[in-house]
């Protein structure tokens, strides 16, 4: 116990003294059709040249969807599913990979705080990104645990400007009750430049029968950032404080007698604070050390009252143990990375990864958990004349709660001429146990679930071909990616019912889990006009297909069209994004271990916006339709997420229709 709390004492002096946010030194490119990308890398590079398969979303874009929050432009993505519930927040799988195996960063630092296993897309604001990266497949050399199906790297805005003043404020509504507003602003003192933000964003809940227990929750959201950077010489050093307070307000449905009139109201609170603080040198002219250490925590808690329906002011608290709880996380974490800067044909980054992790709560098996994991990694990028780039990686980990696998990768990247190349990778990802899954204790009138400390990682084995095309002229640019990936993962950690009798549940490394799939992507920009139009084709097989008879991957389609057409001397811009989600079939086990036929029915979204620039530009206001076909709910048969089992269900997709409107006015 005294080394643990020395090595928390000593992460957090790191967080005070060093810390590497090479992710938010980014170069902003003019060719948005070849930006610089970070993730996974010490040093920026090329989009062309990366060897990894990542796609960026750019501020403009973020801005042309009218996208509050992270959710709002993963749903419209290729590859990727979003799924939502309306106490846990919005879910994602990518490649047919669930959230719970995606690494979500900001700027490099993993967001702590998974509810049913995911991270809740919801509760991350959008108003102070300048881009996102998403990388397809593990880098789990890097990232470690939990980058098992791909990593998601949301890039903060940096303050560039030489101005010694600068500012900003924002609102948006949408006609479903939705009222955001915002502000911020910049100073520059000599070398160092200072910034603060605020969001308030709103819901005021959603029910088609106009009834007090509403489908959609009443929400209410408090973001806030700060940031301090400056430059000594050779060396960049950055402070960053990022804070999150939500609550949701989940009403009981009436009781009405003669005598009284009441109702059980639940609250659901969220706190969230990530602390960061980094430096970036030029050691020698050839070599960098980035260094990044934050400090994170998370606190969920639920807290039920009698309302009195006569006084509406009134709440009384319930004090049960059964009706309240909380949850609380906390992630200490330092990363460090020294490398070459790529001015020769061998290359090499060398890195160390600390991670202490605790939890504690109402839930938590002797209320606390705590994992601790020490890894050292290290890659090389050796270029064989002008064609052929490989890079082989690994990754050797110490857990202190389970045995850590050797992670090891391989990037290859041909380069036939300057228009097409072809890259191939393989690498193993794995995700350690949560400590939900280690050490939860939840027992209630309706649930008898119990963590396992015996749990082993998941495993899996990943490979992925794909060849891109660019041809570039001055008139028009033209970009065409094709891609095909195979996932297998072993020792997937599912709840198995250990008693029937008494509905005891556990957690156990039992089930097996493969996608398949292959996705093309093709982009037309011609002066103002740009077009970009995709598909994918996704196969998902998993333990319960052999207890029916077949080893038959079932099979999903998508595709996604976006268009944008500027009007230059209006500053006028007009964009339409398209996604068909298709149907999903298949099988599961159900919490017995029987097997239960699986089936989500397809839909289609579509978006429209009208963008135009007021003031020299200082002032951008977006409007437009959002889920023009006004899908709201979807048929789906087994749900995978329900703790108990199959059964016949719907899923919420949307509220429905709905107009927005949004102004951003910078000074």
């Amino acid at each position: 116990m005294t080394f643990h709390l020395k090595l928390k004492n000593i992460l957090c002096f790191l967080t005070l003294l060093s810390g590497f946010n090479a992710m938010s030194q980014i170069i902003n490119d003019s060719n948005e059709l070849d930006p610089v990308t970070i993730t996974g890398r010490a040093l920026p590079v090329k989009l062309s040249q990366s060897v990894y398969n990542v796609r960026v979303i750019n501020s403009k874009t973020i801005e042309a969807q009218g996208a509050v929050n992270l959710k709002d432009v993963l749903a419209k993505e290729l590859n990727i599913r979003t799924n939502n519930d309306n106490i846990l927040g919005s879910s994602l799988n990518l490649q047919g990979i669930s959230g719970q195996n995606i690494k979500i960063l900001l700027d490099g630092v993993p967001i702590v705080g998974r509810e049913n296993g995911n991270v809740d897309l919801s509760q991350i604001n959008l108003s102070n990104i300048e881009r996102i990266e998403i990388v397809e497949g593990p880098l789990s050399v890097v990232y470690g645990t939990d980058a098992l199906g791909g990593v998601i790297n949301l890039i903060s805005k940096t303050n560039t400007s030489e101005k010694p003043f600068q500012g900003r404020v924002s609102g948006y509504t949408e006609s479903i009750g939705v009222y955001n507003f915002g502000g911020g602003a910049g100073f520059k003192i000599k070398s160092v430049n200072i910034s603060a933000n605020v969001n308030r964003n709103f819901f005021d809940g959603y029910s088609p029968t106009n009834s007090r227990v509403m489908l959609w929750k009443p929400k209410l959201q408090y973001f806030g950032n700060y940031s301090m950077a400056t430059t000594i010489g050779k060396t960049k050093i950055k402070f960053q404080s990022d804070v999150f307070n939500e609550k949701i307000e989940n009403r009981g449905a009436p009781v009405i007698n003669s005598v009284e009139a009441y109702a059980f109201d639940e609250y659901y609170t969220t706190n969230r604070s990530m602390n960061t603080l980094s430096v970036n040198m030029k050691v020698t002219p050839a070599h960098a050390l980035n260094i990044i250490t934050s400090y994170s925590t998370y606190q969920r808690d639920k807290n039920t009252f009698i309302k009195d329906l006569t006084k509406p002011n009134e709440l009384k608290p319930i004090e049960n143990v059964q009706s309240n709880s909380t949850n609380f996380f906390q992630g200490i974490m330092s990363r460090g990375m020294l490398s070459s800067l790529f001015k020769s044909n061998f290359n090499y980054i060398l890195g160390y990864d600390i991670n202490h992790n605790t939890a504690r709560g109402t839930r938590i098996a002797k209320d606390s958990g705590f994992i601790d994991d020490y890894a050292l990694f290290g890659g090389i990028e050796y270029k064989v004349g002008k064609m052929l780039v490989f890079r082989p990686g690994l990754r050797l980990a110490y857990n202190s709660k389970y045995k850590a696998p050797v992670v090891p990768s391989f990037q290859l990247r041909l380069n036939l001429n300057k228009r097409f190349n072809i890259k191939y990778g393989y690498a193993r990802g794995f995700r350690a146990p949560g400590l939900k899954e280690l050490y939860l204790n939840f027992v209630d009138y309706n649930h008898n679930i119990h963590g396992n400390s015996d749990l082993k990682a998941e495993i899996s084995n990943n490979h992925m071909v794909s060849a891109s095309f660019r041809h570039e002229r001055k008139t028009h640019t033209i970009t065409i990616d094709n891609g095909y990936f195979y996932n297998n993962i072993q020792r997937m950690i599912s709840l198995v019912a250990v008693d029937p009798v008494t509905l005891t549940y556990r957690y156990e490394n039992i089930d097996n889990y493969k996608t398949i799939g292959t996705n093309i992507s093709s982009t037309l920009s011609v002066k103002s006009f740009t077009v970009t139009a995709g598909a994918s084709y996704i196969g998902i097989y998993n333990n319960a297909f052999k207890y029916v008879g077949t080893h038959r991957y079932t099979y999903s389609p998508e595709f996604r069209l976006s268009s944008s057409y500027t009007v230059p001397k209006a500053d006028l811009t007009f964009s339409m994004f398209y996604k068909y989600n298709g149907k999903l079939i298949g099988y599961m086990l159900d919490d017995t271990r029987q097997v239960i036929p699986t089936f989500t029915s397809d839909y289609n979204i579509l978006d429209a916006t009208i963008g135009k620039k007021f003031m020299d530009k200082s002032l951008g206001i977006t409007g437009g339709v959002k889920n023009i076909f006004n899908v709201t709910t979807i048929n789906s048969v087994g749900n995978a997420s329900s703790v108990h089992g199959g059964g016949t269900n719907s899923m919420q997709i949307s509220i429905g229709r709905s107009l927005f409107i949004q102004a951003n006015y910078t000074f």
